[in-house]
């Protein structure tokens, strides 16, 4: 299942892609087609379902629910004709960080290196708000787009943090960062689509690798941890 939401986010990317060479530059790429909402969102169902099979019970609750609320998120984005769509996608990935919180914090596992690179993150995040500011302020989002990169930035850092066998999981925080921060710069800077392909490969990729992080390699863990 984890494989088969991959290709699906792969397949979608290549749609995207087909979309953007035969549309106008920055034009939209939803509302291709009337199930276009439940494509979108079909990589990260597909990616809960994998994660049903997660030994570790309490991070299997939080990881399904962050991905169930990302595929919200992505339904609710990709149907931008009803008005509060973007609120809406903004406050379903917001709890959708939580969960990731969730179950990434009880791996802390802090280090220089982590700690720089979170330092980093941190500083990016300010960066951005600071770029946002004016349009936000315009648009009425102030409040909610400074709660959620404030939650964002929370998760990457607790990614980076991540006491894990391998790298995809922070890889993929990153990742998802870099795609949020698209999203932010076509919605209040630039004003139109142009980035979308981009922000979903970004975004197909961090999911991919978050929940590849979460999972894979984890069965060496101690019986007790099976069952906390």
């Amino acid at each position: 299942m984890w494989l088969a939401g991959a290709v699906v986010g792969a397949a979608y990317g290549v749609f995207l892609i087909a979309v953007a060479v035969s549309s106008p530059a920055g034009a939209a790429l939803t509302g291709q087609f009337a199930g276009q909402p439940v494509v979108k969102a079909l990589m990260a169902v597909l990616l809960a379902v994998a994660a049903t099979a997660h030994p570790l019970i309490r991070e299997r609750r939080w990881l399904v629910a962050a991905l169930l609320f990302s595929a919200l998120g992505d339904f609710l984005l990709a149907i931008p004709w009803w008005e509060p769509s973007f609120v809406g996608g903004l406050g379903a990935f917001l709890v959708a960080h939580v969960c990731f919180l969730g179950a990434l914090i009880p791996l802390w596992s802090p280090s220089p290196v982590r700690l720089v690179a979170a330092a980093v993150v941190v500083v990016s995040c300010i960066a951005l708000l600071v770029w946002f500011w004016p349009n936000l302020a315009e648009q009425g989002l102030t409040v909610p787009v400074t709660l959620y990169i404030t939650v964002l930035g929370a998760m990457v850092c607790a990614a980076l943090m991540a006491r894990l066998p391998t790298v995809w999981t922070a890889l993929g925080a990153v990742s998802f960062a870099v795609s949020d921060s698209m999203i932010g710069i076509s919605e209040f800077v630039r004003h139109d689509q142009l980035l979308a392909v981009p922000i979903w490969w970004a975004y197909a990729a961090a999911m991919v690798m978050i929940t590849a992080g979460l999972l894979f390699r984890r069965s060496s863990v101690q019986p007790a941890e099976l069952v906390r």
